[in-house]
């Protein structure tokens, strides 16, 4: 019951986005009401499905793991969210202020699809790391192993990199610079409440072999 309603609300989420996202990447006019309607459509049941999926699955019984502060995937999905809720208020209701002009180039769909697949490729090799051992990729759950080899030897957090990338692409892809701009405000999340916590818990977990992993691998690049 808890998967199907997060589901049906990520679900219910994206059909709004889809329709916003066709209307305003497109020619077509609509009004302005219209538009902040679906907008909100579209974010306010993502709020409610990243809360519920930190409810329903936020590990609560078990101590041996790196206590992040989210699931780093909601993490990036409620920054993003964010972005675009605090953007479509200001353009469709408040309009308190508008981006100049130079930065446009925040704006190419085809730079963006390139970012996004860019981003898919970095998860999907790390991810793939993970499954090789049979290890949960999530921070949430226990470590038994330390991995460095692949493209854990050019960075520690790939997923983690990957997640940002995706962010900067998605907003860059969809011409909604403050989406892009808020990847800042997810780097500083996951700098600070999900990867200092992980390297916490992991020199504890690994002592010597991990302080010295660390020491030869950078945090992000």
């Amino acid at each position: 019951m808890k998967n199907f309603i997060c589901i049906t609300l990520f679900f219910l989420s994206m059909y709004y986005f889809i329709k916003f996202f066709i209307w305003y990447l497109g020619d077509e006019k609509m009004i302005i009401e219209n538009a902040m309607a679906l907008a909100m459509y579209g974010s306010l049941p993502l709020f409610i499905m990243i809360f519920l999926t930190h409810i329903f699955f936020y590990p609560k019984n078990n101590d041996d793991h790196a206590k992040v502060i989210s699931f780093p995937p909601m993490i990036m999905l409620f920054s993003a969210n964010l972005a675009f809720f605090i953007g479509a208020i200001n353009r469709y209701q408040l309009q308190i202020y508008e981006f100049p002009k130079y930065f446009d180039f925040l704006r190419s769909p085809s730079i963006g699809l390139l970012l996004i697949f860019l981003a898919i490729t970095i998860i999907s090799i790390a991810i793939k790391q993970f499954k090789i051992i049979d290890e949960d990729p999530m921070p949430t759950s226990a470590s038994q192993n330390l991995i460095e080899g692949n493209i854990y030897q050019w960075t520690r957090n790939p997923m983690y990199l990957g997640l940002l990338i995706f962010q900067i692409g998605l907003g860059i892809a969809l011409k909604f610079i403050h989406i892009t701009l808020f990847a800042i405000l997810t780097f500083f999340i996951f700098d600070y409440y999900v990867i200092r916590r992980e390297e916490r818990y992991l020199e504890g977990k690994f002592k010597d072999k991990y302080s010295i992993y660390k020491n030869k691998v950078r945090r992000w690049l």
